[in-house]
């Protein structure tokens, strides 16, 4: 399964980042503090989520996931009825399965503010080293994100496919609409060794996003 970076160049130029643990990046400078996030860790840690839980202020919890039910349904589509600026604090850490991850990235876009780059921010601080490296800086990440990857920054709706697995290999087919334009992109995400990637050993991480 081929992946490609944030690249900005080519037919699969990909979205990068996104993952599982590790330091924090910040506009292009190191952050200090480690984050840990809020976000439910499923008992169930290959499959897709099946619905959109709400916490007890009514608010979607990430991905639709959560710790309690059995994730069996494999196609996800969920809206955006307000905004949840709450995906812009999450940080790293190395307990979320993939689709986990792919959802809080996604979320993390979706809720970008223009302003200040939160968003695109957070997806930063989830790439994994080798993209972090295609793309060389997150001013560059920020540049390719908007140019390339608008959709993702106004999606009103989001559909999950199926997230394929094998071994420490993960990509998941993810379809965005903004009500006039619909795109499809696919997730890339590997999980990373401790001898290569120290200090993100065990974690997931997007290596790559490909629009279709």
């Amino acid at each position: 399964m081929a992946s490609a970076g944030w690249a900005p160049s080519a037919a699969l130029v990909a979205l990068v980042c996104l993952a599982g643990c590790g330091s924090l990046f910040g506009g292009g400078t190191d952050s200090t503090g480690a984050g840990v996030t809020p976000a439910p860790v499923p008992d169930i840690e290959t499959l897709t989520p099946r619905a959109v839980a709400a916490d007890g202020n009514g608010r979607a919890l990430a991905g639709g996931m959560n710790a309690e039910t059995n994730l069996t349904e494999t196609t996800v589509t969920t809206a955006r009825t307000v905004a949840q600026p709450r995906y812009l604090s999450l940080r790293p850490n190395c307990k979320r399965p993939p689709g986990l991850v792919v959802h809080i990235q996604i979320n993390a876009l979706r809720n970008n503010d223009p302003a200040t780059d939160e968003g695109i921010n957070t997806t930063w601080q989830f790439a994994a080293p080798s993209n972090r490296e295609t793309v060389g800086s997150y001013a560059n990440f920020v540049e390719i994100v908007t140019d390339q990857y608008r959709p993702l920054l106004r999606a009103s709706t989001v559909t999950y496919e199926t997230l394929e697995q094998r071994g420490g290999r993960a990509s998941q087919r993810v379809v965005v609409s903004d009500g006039t334009e619909t795109t499809a992109y696919v997730w890339y995400l590997e999980l990373q060794t401790v001898q290569t990637t120290e200090p993100y050993g065990g974690c997931w991480m997007t290596t790559g996003v490909v629009a279709e």
